[in-house]
């Protein structure tokens, strides 16, 4: 019995070493998840403020860019408005359509000796209103054409000052055989010869329009198709100027 008793003692003696050993390997993990913790912590905290500096330099971005923004729609809101100025002056000062052509035959005129006051006199009397005719004198003109068997004829009007000449195309049946007759849906050319002065042509689609200036008188024509083979010549008598 004696001899028990000292095994007894070494058994009893392992628990503690047991427990020992548990409560080192706990205080060793408790260390590494302490120390991790920490490292995680440290760098998660670098990083926020890594961030945040981001964020505040962003933030300053962001002023710069809307006060530079707000500068820019300022200065486009001038540029537009210095634009609309200008354009406006523009159509004021520089004419354009019929206001360029009138000032380019006065400046052609200047150029060619005209006086200044017979200038504005005329351009004065053309504003006032116009004493024409009551009505139209109409007459007829024979159309020349290439395939016309005879001569074709021409009209002098103004008391034989004026004299036109019309040409057109020939017209075809339904089988495109030529007519004896113009094609009246087809462009034409009329010519009118004035004495003493340069003739002046028109040509396109009837019905057509002419002005003449021969002395004292203004004449309006009105050129349509008439019957088959003959235009139809309007003409009012307008006094000038």
């Amino acid at each position: 019995m004696p001899l028990g008793r000292p095994r007894r003692r070494r058994r009893s003696g392992r628990p503690i070493l047991t427990l020992f050993l548990s409560a080192a390997a706990v205080g060793v993990v408790a260390a590494g998840l302490w120390y991790g913790y920490q490292v995680l912590s440290s760098d998660l905290h670098a990083r926020i403020a890594t961030l945040e500096g981001q964020v505040m330099s962003l933030r300053g971005d962001l002023k710069h860019t809307e006060r530079a923004r707000a500068s820019l729609e300022v200065d486009l809101r001038d540029a537009q408005a210095r634009l609309r100025y200008t354009e406006a002056r523009y159509e004021r000062d520089v004419p354009t359509g019929e206001a360029k052509r009138l000032l380019d035959l006065v400046r052609d005129g200047l150029a060619h000796g005209a006086e200044p006051d017979r200038l504005a006199y005329l351009i004065r009397a053309g504003a006032r209103p116009m004493h024409c005719d009551e009505a139209p004198t109409t007459r007829l003109l024979d159309v020349a054409h290439p395939g016309k068997r005879q001569a074709a004829g021409s009209l002098d009007v103004a008391d034989g000052r004026v004299i036109l000449w019309a040409e057109g195309q020939t017209a075809t049946d339904e089988r495109n055989r030529p007519e004896d007759w113009f094609d009246p849906l087809r462009p034409v050319r009329v010519r009118f010869e004035q004495r003493g002065a340069n003739p002046s042509i028109i040509e396109g689609t009837l019905p057509l329009s002419h002005k003449i200036v021969v002395g004292e008188s203004e004449y309006h024509f009105a050129l349509a198709a008439g019957r088959r083979g003959y235009m139809e010549i309007g003409v009012v008598r307008c006094a000038f100027p």
